[in-house]
């Protein structure tokens, strides 16, 4: 298929709201998020029947957006697509500089994103082998991850700074999750809050894995002790007895 058939093909799959020629405000969003490159790089995985829809967002980070999809069999899928303009390249590089797993960094911006996308589905694996609790990744492609969508039928689970749970509950899912990652994926999650943490149900699950690093990247220990200040600092809120030295503690072993 010629690439305009490509393109052509991959909007008529995707479903956002008031998709119109005439919306300004869809135009901006499908030209920064779909470009041609990325709009290849999901005709490509529909292809492989990873996706068929590109269904509504259901977030927008700094460095990608988040939608819900359908796969060839029907299955609900999250489809997270790292934007290539507006990336962070400077912070990307710091995570992925030093990483054994990910040698020789690249000053090229698109291949850096490619990169990036490729060390979350890398870590992904990892921690879901280690036992944490994590999106299980289906396939990437370029800047495309695809992964298990974790929600209803209606509305993708809520952050945990806007839902409502048991905080010691929370808590013992945050820090086994910690311990999980350094003792067997060998990982440092490096960005852990209540901003990285799904509420589904009676379930909790670790997203945006992305930035999280070998325990031999130079920077691990200052991660970890920054993941066990949040941590400490956002449970002691909700009355949870601890502290970052304690959390330490149990994540080192």
């Amino acid at each position: 298929m010629k690439k305009e058939e490509a393109v052509k093909y991959v909007e008529s799959r995707i479903k956002p709201r008031k998709r119109t020629e005439e919306d300004s405000e869809y135009r901006k969003t499908f030209s920064e998020v779909f470009d041609d490159s990325t709009v290849m790089a999901i005709y490509g995985l529909m292809s492989r029947g990873y996706i068929d829809i590109v269904d509504f967002p259901i977030s927008t980070g700094k460095e990608g957006n988040v939608f819900r999809g359908l796969d060839k069999k029907g299955n609900n899928i999250a489809i997270k697509i790292y934007r290539i303009a507006t990336s962070n390249f400077r912070k990307m590089a710091l995570y992925i500089q030093g990483d054994p797993r990910f040698r020789g960094i690249t000053k090229d911006r698109r291949k850096l994103v490619y990169r990036w996308a490729g060390k979350e589905f890398n870590n992904l694996e990892r921690l879901m082998a280690a036992g944490v609790r994590v999106p299980t990744p289906i396939a990437q492609r370029s800047n495309v991850l695809v992964m298990e969508y974790i929600g209803t039928e209606d509305r993708p689970a809520p952050l945990l700074k806007d839902a409502d749970f048991d905080p010691e509950k929370a808590y013992r899912f945050t820090i086994d999750s910690m311990r999980k990652a350094y003792k067997d994926a060998k990982v440092v999650h490096g960005d852990i809050s209540e901003y990285n943490i799904l509420v589904n149900g009676d379930e909790f699950v670790l997203i945006d894995v992305a930035q999280a690093v070998h325990l031999k990247h130079p920077s691990a220990e200052e991660l970890l002790v920054r993941d066990a200040k949040n941590v400490a600092r956002y449970f002691g809120k909700l009355g949870v007895e601890t502290d970052k030295d304690k959390i330490l503690r149990e994540v080192r072993g």
